[in-house]
């Protein structure tokens, strides 16, 4: 569908398409068109198509059309019941997406939202807004659907006043997207946006981060097939959502888009579970997983990064250790050695770190920071100038060694090993106190 033709829709779909059985109800008398209190007015159910029963909440703008279903906090989806992100201790929130140290889930918001198109800017709708969020002993998740472009602001007020008392959001990729696209539309209905300020934990980023190296595809289902387990049935690409709504559009036929709300009640249903995945790892790296496994080394790796970026020196050397141990295919072991040695060195626990770099010097190889730091090591703790010019020797024959088989672009190391030589040369000259 190219831009015209978009554009159309977007401005006559409603005035053009035929009503057909489970679209708009007919206009209500004029008298009953002033916007009436919502707490006066209990929700009406409404069935859009087969499939998609649900109920119609009144509005000071209008009616909103919305699909509630509720899941026991025992249901799991993946390997971890609903429940599980509730029980982890508060500390791993902030450590997967630097919120507030109170950032609490039980009174948080569960997000995702379906569009007219992923280019976003004003021209784009927020078409089916889906939160989820725990109630008692159940998550509740509430779809609210546009049946027609005029329901714009009818349906984002309802869903402000389901978000009114939340404390914080979690979405996948809903601080680029969802909700930047969400505000634009409450301002383009001259509605203050909802939750201004509030904590937002984004899953995509600590995903990003923990599973890149090892997954060709970090998207919310390719993470929930490979990590969580779980396998779709009766769901809709994501590619095809925009084009099924336009089609409903023009026919007012709901029935297909029943896939597009099971899809998004899904997206939900992973975000719970992405949340625990995450919080467990972040927990007890070391532990089994909740599927009863241990973390690849790649994964210990990476988290062993997380921890790093955080200033936990010591979470840091466990990870880095346990994927020492276990084997790390995405990175290499020199690359996995930098990391632990330079977490050791940062952490105050030098006598680790040099044990690395002995061993690594020993082994042989292009590497060469083990070399330097043993130089620097020497040259500064122990004072023992004799052995940091000896490494530092060796240094400058490995850079000779990786120039014959770089070429040029080592002569900025030779330079470096070169002037390190020359000073240590140059302290040994001096007369000593």
């Amino acid at each position: 569908m190219d831009l015209r033709e978009r554009l159309r829709l977007l401005k006559a779909a409603g005035a053009a398409r035929p009503r057909a059985a489970g679209s708009l109800p007919s206009p209500a008398p004029a008298e009953e068109t002033a916007p009436r209190d919502t707490t006066d007015t209990a929700p009406r159910p409404f069935r859009l198509a087969d499939g998609l029963e649900g109920h119609l909440v009144t509005t000071v703008a209008g009616e909103a059309f919305v699909v509630e279903h509720r899941y026991p906090l025992t249901y799991r989806h993946g390997p971890l019941p609903l429940a599980w992100p509730l029980d982890l201790p508060p500390t791993v929130w902030p450590l997967l997406g630097r919120v507030a140290p109170d950032f609490d889930l039980r009174r948080a918001a569960f997000l995702d939202t379906e569009t007219t198109g992923l280019a976003g800017g004003t021209g784009t709708y927020a078409f089916l807004v889906g939160i989820g969020f725990f109630r008692g002993d159940e998550l509740v998740i509430r779809q609210y659907f546009l049946r027609d472009y005029p329901e714009e602001e009818a349906m984002l007020t309802a869903v402000a006043a389901d978000l009114a008392p939340v404390a914080c959001l979690v979405t996948f990729n809903g601080k680029t997207y969802d909700w930047p696209l969400l505000e634009t539309r409450y301002r383009m209905n001259r509605l203050r946006p909802p939750l201004g300020g509030a904590p937002h934990l984004d899953l995509l980023h600590p995903a990003r981060r923990i599973w890149r190296q090892r997954l060709a595809s970090c998207s919310l289902q390719d993470l929930e097939r490979q990590i969580l387990g779980e396998t779709r049935v009766g769901d809709v690409a994501g590619s095809q959502i925009p084009a099924l709504y336009f089609d409903y559009l023009r026919s007012g036929d709901a029935a297909p888009l029943a896939p597009v709300l099971l899809h998004n009640r899904l997206d939900i249903l992973s975000l719970v579970s992405l949340a625990g995945w995450l919080g467990h790892m972040v927990a007890d790296p070391l532990g089994a997983t909740p599927d009863g496994e241990l973390l690849c080394g790649d994964d210990l790796y990476q988290l062993g990064r997380l921890f790093e970026d955080r200033g936990l020196l010591r979470e840091a050397v466990a990870c880095y250790e346990g994927a020492r141990q276990r084997g790390v295919e995405g990175v290499t072991e020199t690359a996995l050695l930098r990391r632990l040695s330079f977490a050791y060195k940062r952490a105050q626990e030098r006598q680790q770190a040099v044990a690395i770099w002995e061993q690594m010097v020993e082994d042989g190889g292009l590497s060469l920071f083990p070399f330097i730091e043993l130089a620097k090591y020497h040259e500064h703790v122990t004072r023992r100038y004799d052995v940091a010019e000896e490494l530092t020797v060796r240094a400058l024959a490995v850079v000779e060694r990786r120039r014959a088989l770089a070429g040029p672009g080592a002569a900025a190391e030779y330079r470096e090993v070169l002037h390190r030589l020359e000073r240590l040369r140059r302290k040994q000259g001096r007369p000593r106190s």
